[in-house]
């Protein structure tokens, strides 16, 4: 006889795919999405290949890493000097942050979850209770509770925080807090305190398009809460040879 164990979450109500007309309350967040520096060029399905120099011999144009809408925010007077010590020297507005000063910058540490979700590629798994996205670098797991929960008392701090969120119409709602200071928000070198509040709204706006809407609050940093807007492109699925 066998006998098969079959976990709750697996028996959680599937989300309906975009447009079909489903009558669901949560919108299907599936898939594996990609920054657009990041997606396939010349029919080279799953080619990751972000840096500039590496673009141009593939034919495709070099991307700035900044977000299009990012003026510089706000910044308090020692978060403000702090930004400006560590890009010290760098004519290139879009160029990495000097690693001198964080030395753990660019792979001998994690992230935080501002970053990932700025420049890495990521599966979006939706159960009844949480939501989870898996990260292609370091093996780096985002859980997104969506089951009621609060934010734990006297949090510790994590790398990438701890995120509950909801389902507002089609929009997943995050809210992150507990955010180790010891990442930047950005590659670029925005610092941050352990009073961050990172909220995201992530939605599909189409088939093959993931908009995140991310807000940065942090009063002990910055003067005022500012934002990112994020584009994610639906990974191909490389066809069976």
């Amino acid at each position: 006889v066998s006998v098969f164990v079959v976990s709750p979450r697996a028996l959680a109500q599937t989300p309906a795919a975009p447009g079909s007309g489903a009558a669901q309350a949560v919108p299907n967040l599936h898939g594996i999405w990609e920054v657009p520096n990041n997606l396939a060029v010349k029919g080279k399905v799953g080619d990751i290949c972000a840096e500039p120099a590496c673009r141009a011999l593939l034919g495709a144009p070099p991307q700035p890493r900044l977000d299009k809408n990012l003026d510089e925010p706000q910044m308090l007077p020692w978060a403000e000097q702090q930004y400006k010590s560590v890009r010290e020297g760098l004519r290139d507005p879009n160029a990495f942050a000097n690693q001198e000063l964080r030395p753990f910058w660019g792979g001998c540490a994690p992230e935080g979850p501002s970053e990932s979700m700025r420049r890495r590629a990521f599966e979006v798994v939706q159960f009844a209770d949480v939501v989870l996205l898996l990260f292609d670098h370091d093996h780096a797991v985002r859980r997104v509770y969506i089951d009621g929960r609060e934010h734990p008392a006297n949090l510790k701090t994590t790398w990438m925080g701890h995120s509950i969120g909801k389902y507002d119409g089609d929009t997943l709602v995050v809210d992150t807090v507990g955010i180790s200071d010891k990442a930047w928000i950005d590659a670029q070198g925005h610092p941050h305190t352990d009073a961050l509040r990172l909220t995201e709204r992530i939605r599909r706006a189409d088939q093959e398009t993931l908009e995140i809407e991310m807000t940065i609050d942090d009063p002990k940093a910055y003067s005022k809460p500012w934002r990112k807007n994020i584009i994610h492109k639906l990974r191909p699925q490389v066809p069976d040879v």
